[in-house]
Order: C-alpha cells, then structure tokens, then sequence
C-alpha cells in the first residue's frame, strides 16, 4: 500500500515541476535586459528634464546629401565589383527620383513613352537588386551568385554550324 502512496505522490509532483518549468519560461520571455532598461530609463529621464526646462531636442540624424554628379562618375568607374556597380546604380535611382527626374531604370528615346507595365517592370528590377544586396551583406561573389539565381535568361541558343 506504500508503494500506491509513493506512486502517487510523485505523479503529483510531475505536473507541479511542468508549472515552475512554464513559469520560468513565461519569466525569461517577459523580462528585458537590466543594462537595456537602465539605458531606457536614463533617455526618458533627459528627455523629461529637457521638456521640462523648455530645451528642444535636435534629430541627430541629418538626411544624406547625395552628389549625382559624383554617383554616376562612380558608376561608369571600371575597377569595381558587381555589387559596388549595383549599390551605386541604386542610389542614383533613388536620388534622381527624390529630385523629380526620370528614373534610369524607365526606357528613354525620342519615340518612348513608358507605360504602367515599364513602371512595374524597372520596380521589379529595383526590388530584385535590392534584395540581392542585402543578401550579399557585402559579399560581392554572393551577390553575382544571387542575382544570377534570381534572373531568367531569355537569350536564344544558338546553333553550331
């Protein structure tokens, strides 16, 4: 009859230890970091004194003035990797389209009007470059690697003579 007792005392202690287990991994997942809180605590503390005080604080952060002139003599330089070209094909894109010019990926002539597909088509190119990049993390055999994964050549084969 002992050993029915002993049985059931340790079943019900099972399910008591799967409760503290839970309970410390519920814990683990709801606490932060004691420095990254301390951090936290000493910004909302200089930012309340500063209102308080009358004190505005300035944005840090300063938009990047990006020399088109400069970008695209970097890009037709010849002693650069895939990646660096298609970084700085990219940021020329992006600061010819924030001043309002053209953008580079569009079709161009004298009888050319892009229509809604060319549009999505050189977002699609942008979208794809861009992920590849990012992929690469500046790794520029990568980046040829996943670009090349990504394209479809439609080039027709040709015939041997």
């Amino acid at each position: 009859m002992e050993n029915n007792e002993n049985i059931v005392s340790q079943q019900t202690n099972v399910p008591d230890n799967v409760d503290y287990i839970e309970a410390i991994k519920e814990i683990k997942n709801n606490t932060v970091n004691k420095e990254a809180y301390l951090k936290l605590k000493e910004e909302n503390k200089k930012l309340i004194n500063s209102l308080v005080q009358g004190e505005t604080l300035e944005n840090t952060a300063k938009p990047e003035i990006v020399d088109v002139k400069e970008l695209r003599k970097n890009l037709f330089n010849k002693d650069q990797s895939n990646l660096s070209y298609i970084q700085n094909a990219i940021k020329l894109r992006e600061s010819l389209i924030e001043k309002g010019e053209r953008d580079p990926f569009l079709p161009y002539g004298r009888n050319i009007i892009p229509t809604d597909e060319d549009i999505k088509a050189s977002e699609r190119v942008a979208s794809v470059l861009n992920d590849c990049v990012d992929y690469a993390d500046g790794n520029s055999d990568i980046f040829t690697s996943e670009l090349q994964r990504r394209m479809v050549d439609t080039a027709p084969i040709r015939r041997k003579k």
